[in-house]
């Protein structure tokens, strides 16, 4: 008899179905009919499948703080947390990957049977002949034969990865039913790693290289998508260094198809890609600066200029697109006041300069990220963060609505920070205290 797997993704539906990796995993297996289990679902969403009776249970855990909200779900379901507690044979196997599993694997064979590093293209085959095997030992051995697999009796796990051109993820029809956080647009992957190395960012340390995707399916999705006016979704970390991002556009800008970003970076921001943009319907482009310092702009290798960002600026209040400036608070050996100063003066400037078009300021703490040249930068203190915010907040008010201030949680951040580096039981006593006080 073949199994049928259920994936649990921590987190409300909604997001769930907008995250490639859910995509994947049911395009991947969809001849095994996978089900979905989400933080807002008793039981799977297709097939109300109960974790409790499933063999074999995937979680994807994308973000820190889903390692707690995964453990609400046990504990709502009346599974012990750590799988020491759990009777052999009495729950199914657990199975996590993910980004936030990659960068901090080991305090988490405490709670799974395996983790998994790197990217499913790498394990479908291996994953496939779990399904049909007959014993729980059987499937353990299996795993502890992989490569890629971290268990408490195999800590010397690999990462793995697929090869530029090897992989496509895009939106699967069942899940998109569901509606995402897109606008219900379909979803599509634009590539891997990242061709920046942002001292701060994991995106080029834990995903490896850039890549991209099998560009004849790329192309061939997207002409399918813009004939119908579907609406997509570009979702990557360098969009602009894929090689067919402009073709894209036009293909879409042609055929009336609408378009969201995850992001831009400035030195990408030109006027053909904003008159495209803007007749694909884009209203606001987010733009990730970091810093507004330049001296901290050049020690965390974020590569841009003031005069970078004033064209931009220039750019997108031209072609009347919004922007949403992206910042991080707290990086090492810098003045949080000074900090907030420079943001500030940088506002001015674009004030001076007529720039100020509607313009949202996303401010995060800096939250270390293992495998980055930023992994032992200390977490700011809260006290220091909401010094920030006052200040940023006073120095702001005299820009009236033209600017709107979003605030990342504190909270959050710090849990993030601390699942990324918290080992053994002291990760198990961050889960059950957040568990017990609600705040995730």
């Amino acid at each position: 008899m073949t199994e049928k797997p259920l994936l649990v993704y921590p987190d409300r539906t909604d997001i769930a179905v907008s995250n490639l990796a859910v995509h994947w995993f049911f395009n991947a297996f969809n001849e095994f009919e996978p089900d979905l289990l989400t933080s807002d679902s008793k039981v799977g969403i297709f097939h109300k499948r109960d974790i409790n009776k499933t063999p074999f249970v995937f979680v994807s855990l994308s973000y820190g703080p889903d390692i707690i909200k995964f453990a609400k779900i046990l504990r709502n379901s009346g599974i012990p947390l750590r799988k020491e507690d759990r009777e052999k044979g009495m729950f199914p196997l657990f199975i996590c990957g993910g980004i936030a599993a990659l960068l901090n694997p080991e305090p988490l064979t405490l709670i799974f049977d395996a983790v998994f590093l790197g990217e499913g293209e790498c394990m479908k085959d291996d994953i496939v002949k779990m399904f049909s095997m007959e014993t729980r030992e059987g499937v353990l051995d299996h795993i502890n034969a992989l490569e890629y697999a971290m268990t408490d009796v195999k800590p010397d796990a690999r990462q793995v990865i697929a090869a530029g051109g090897s992989f496509f993820v895009s939106s699967n029809e069942i899940l998109h039913k569901l509606g995402n956080c897109f606008g219900n647009r379909k979803i599509v992957e634009m590539n891997r790693g990242c061709t920046s190395r942002c001292r701060f960012c994991a995106a080029s340390y834990a995903y490896r290289t850039f890549r991209e995707p099998d560009g004849k399916k790329l192309m061939d999705f997207v002409k399918k998508t813009a004939e119908r006016k579907e609406g997509l979704a570009l979702m990557g970390t360098s969009l602009a260094d894929v090689s067919s991002f402009d073709e894209i556009l036009e293909t879409c800008a042609a055929s009336g198809c609408t378009v969201s970003l995850s992001s831009l970076k400035i030195t990408e921001i030109n006027e053909k890609r904003a008159l495209l943009l803007k007749k694909c319907g884009v209203r606001t482009v987010t733009v990730a600066v970091e810093s507004a310092d330049p001296d901290t702009r050049q020690k965390i290798l974020k590569n841009i200029t003031d005069t970078d960002i004033f064209n931009a600026m220039e750019i997108l209040k031209k072609h009347n697109l919004k922007a949403k400036i992206y910042l991080i608070a707290g990086f090492p050996e810098t003045d949080l006041q000074k900090e907030a100063e420079s943001v500030i003066e940088l506002l001015k400037e674009l004030d001076k300069r007529n720039l100020l078009h509607d313009v949202t300021i996303s401010v995060a703490p800096l939250s270390p990220k293992p495998l980055t040249p930023l992994q032992d930068a200390k977490f700011m203190d809260k006290k220091q963060y909401k010094n920030y915010m006052v200040a940023l907040k006073k120095g702001c008010s005299v820009f009236g609505k033209r600017i709107k201030l979003d605030f990342f949680s504190y909270r959050e951040s710090e849990i993030d920070y601390k699942t990324g580096f918290l080992k053994g039981a002291d990760l198990i006593d961050l889960i059950n205290e957040n568990i017990e006080k609600g705040d995730v």
